[in-house]
């Protein structure tokens, strides 16, 4: 089944352990979807996984609470390996750091064009500012589940569009921190980056599909 067969819009997010910033992102953004209510709710699938995944664990307590703490549900997690059915299955791959993206283009080279770095993404899509169908009507609560994963989709090909266009982010910021077994400040500041740059991409989705510019 391709990508234009399925009325779902489906969301990979990869880190390296699949027990802190890949699953906290994932419940972030799910609840950005749940908030949203319909068509996204029904429409958009989050998942996660990672590289070297500590397979079979449980998310890690730290990362857990901070996730709860910035609104997301609390939702049984169980860490899974990056495989390439994954990669193929996703509409939107969103990395946490470079060598994740560069682990999953090496898997499966054609998912480039719809792998980002998390901060990328973030960046390139607030960029586009203006709607992703001027010719299509505003999609309202209750929306078509299909309508919108097409638009979603058109929006991912148009932020790949505009790499290259915007200035990069410092290599120091670009990636996700990596809070695992640190201190609670590494933590906290992980956990900041991932809630800020879901925000950002859910504010910046739900504009542009509701046609309205930013």
């Amino acid at each position: 089944m391709t990508a234009s067969d399925r009325e779902g819009f489906n969301i990979l997010v990869v880190c390296t352990g699949n027990v802190c910033r890949s699953p906290q992102a994932a419940q972030l953004l799910q609840a950005e979807a749940e908030q949203a209510g319909e068509p996204w709710r029904s429409t958009v699938r989050i998942t996660s996984a990672g590289t070297r995944a500590l397979v079979g664990s449980p998310m890690d307590e730290p990362a857990a609470a901070l996730s709860s703490k910035f609104g997301a549900a609390a939702t049984e997690h169980t860490a899974r390996q990056l495989d390439t059915a994954m990669i193929e299955d996703a509409d939107l791959v969103l990395c946490m750091a470079r060598e994740h993206r560069s682990a999953v283009v090496r898997a499966v080279p054609r998912a480039s064009r719809r792998t980002f770095l998390l901060t990328e993404f973030v960046d390139l899509l607030e960029g586009l500012g203006e709607p992703l169908d001027r010719q299509s009507e505003s999609l309202q609560p209750g929306g078509a589940p299909a309508e919108l994963a097409d638009q979603l989709r058109r929006g991912v090909e148009r932020v790949a569009a505009q790499r290259g266009m915007i200035p990069p982010r410092d290599p120091e910021t670009v990636d996700v921190v990596d809070p695992y077994q640190r201190s609670p400040k590494i933590y906290r500041e992980s956990a900041e980056q991932v809630r800020a740059a879901i925000a950002g991409i859910h504010r910046s989705l739900h504009a542009l599909t509701r046609g309205v510019t930013g």
